[in-house]
C-alpha cells in the first residue's frame, strides 16, 4: 500500500521547531548582538517595540503562508517566541 504524501503547506508544525525557528529570526534580525532572546522570554520586556513586531509578522507571513490579523494580535498570542509558535501551529492544523 502506497502512502500518502501530504503537500509542505499540510504538514502538521511542531511548535519547539516554530519557536526555534522565532527565536533565531529575532536573535539574528532584531536582537542586540550579545543579547539574545529565549523562545518563552517575553517579547515586550526584551525591548520589541511595533516596528520589530512587523518584522516578525513579515518573517511569519514568508515562512507560514498567512497574515495574523489585528484581532489575533492579542497578549496571548504574541507575548513570546514560544506563544507566537502555539499560534502559528493552531492556524496551520491540516482539515
Amino acid at each position: 500500500m502506497a502512502s500518502r504524501v501530504v503537500p509542505d503547506a499540510l504538514q502538521p508544525l511542531a511548535p519547539d521547531a516554530v519557536a526555534e525557528a522565532l527565536t533565531a529570526f529575532i536573535n539574528g534580525s532584531i536582537m542586540a548582538p550579545g543579547n539574545p532572546i529565549g523562545a518563552g522570554d517575553t517579547l515586550e520586556a526584551a525591548g520589541i517595540d511595533s516596528m520589530a513586531l512587523l518584522k516578525i509578522l513579515l518573517f511569519i507571513e514568508a515562512q507560514y503562508g498567512f497574515w495574523m490579523p489585528d484581532e489575533d494580535l492579542v497578549d496571548d498570542n504574541i507575548a513570546s517566541p514560544r506563544a507566537l509558535a502555539t499560534y502559528i501551529c493552531g492556524r496551520r492544523r491540516p482539515s
